[in-house]
């Protein structure tokens, strides 16, 4: 029969020893983290005098290859043997040799980058070709921008020509070109965009008229003004330069007239873009020679006084306005609207002449715009 396997049985200990062993596990504990602290505070203590013990030690002997310390005789250095002493020597050798390969592929580097750099500029990169992009629309040929430009082709080189120079020639030489823009297209083009301007008004100048742009540019002398172009009155005192811009003087002496001038011009600049804005066409005559009274004329029957240039836009959205609803069916009658008290305009039917006012009392009509 097979016998039964006896499991032993984990033995009891009694209360009693079971708390005797936690009591002296305790006290155990307890010494152990004195004698801890203790050897802690005996380590700090020696930390604390090491310095001192230190400064007291005399001084050792520098190891080989370091700077000996003070009051110190530095070690002798063992003689070197001859086959240390070769291979020393070609170590040296070797380093020197580096060093001079360096040194003449650096030089070689910068001769070729000159030769390279002289080349591009004296005989590579030749001007051939002037491309123009929109020419038919500032009324210009290819053929006049490109010799109006400065450049000299075949002979001019691409890397040395100053663009904004051309751009200048371009603009300042042809007048109804307001912006020319110039780039390099290598290896041998230059590349022109040309942004044309439009007459805004013609000012009477001598026995003619001047036209001029809406930034004040002067683009042509007429005998007569052209249909369509207002003709601008004022009392701006420029020299007639074409090409260029009213109120830009190279010379310092006239520097009240140019200022005069750059104000002029700013002033009607502001009031073609509130024409604009307003949607006001067919405006013949701006006078602007008094500013503390604007006048404009409206198809060469209406005259508009608009006084000075405060809140523009509302003197001019009520000329509109009143326009409109007092428009007839012949569209010939002259007269003026005085706009100088916004929101109101008063018309009048009592000029012979469009252009002069006359001084009569006559009944008047409020037309309330506001």
């Amino acid at each position: 029969m097979e016998q039964k396997r006896r499991v032993p049985q984990k033995r009891k200990i009694p209360l009693k020893k079971r708390l005797a062993y936690i009591i002296v596990n305790i006290a155990d504990e307890r010494e152990r983290s004195k004698a801890q602290k203790q050897q802690k505070k005996a380590q700090e203590q020696k930390r604390k005098a090491a310095p001192q013990k230190r400064a007291q030690r005399p001084a050792r002997p520098a190891p080989q290859g370091k700077r000996p310390a003070p009051g110190t005789v530095p070690a002798q250095r063992r003689p070197l043997t001859p086959q240390e002493q070769r291979r020393r020597a070609a170590i040296r050798a070797k380093k020197q040799r580096k060093r001079i390969r360096n040194i003449r592929l650096g030089a070689a580097a910068v001769v070729v980058l000159l030769v390279a750099l002289i080349l591009s500029r004296t005989v590579l990169f030749k001007i051939q070709t002037i491309e123009v992009t929109n020419p038919d629309a500032a009324k210009y040929t290819v053929e006049q921008i490109s010799a109006e430009s400065g450049v000299v082709k075949g002979t001019q080189n691409l890397f040395s020509c100053n663009l904004k120079k051309v751009a200048k020639n371009i603009e300042q030489r042809l007048p109804y070109i307001g912006k020319a823009e110039v780039k390099r297209d290598f290896p041998s083009t230059l590349r022109v965009t040309v942004t044309p301007t439009e007459t805004a008004a013609a000012i009477a100048y001598g026995t003619g008229y001047l036209l001029i742009d809406m930034d004040g540019k002067m683009l042509e002398s007429t005998l007569n003004a052209p249909e369509g172009v207002a003709v601008l009155r004022c009392n701006t005192e420029f020299e007639l330069n074409l090409g260029q811009y009213i109120g830009v003087s190279q010379s310092k002496e006239d520097a009240e007239k140019t200022q005069a001038a750059k104000e002029t011009v700013e002033l009607f600049k502001r009031i073609m873009q509130a024409l604009e804005k307003a949607g006001l066409e067919n405006i013949t005559l701006i006078d602007i020679r008094d500013t503390r009274a604007i006048t404009l004329m409206y198809e060469n029957r209406l005259t508009l006084h608009l006084g000075t240039e405060d809140r523009l836009d509302d003197k001019l959205g009520t000329a509109v306005k009143t326009i409109s609803a007092e428009a007839d069916t012949s569209n010939n009658r002259t007269g003026a609207i005085d706009l100088t008290v916004i929101p109101y305009a008063f018309s009048r039917d009592t000029f012979a002449d469009a252009s002069v006012p006359e001084t009569t009392d006559e009944a008047t009509t409020e037309s309330n715009n506001g």
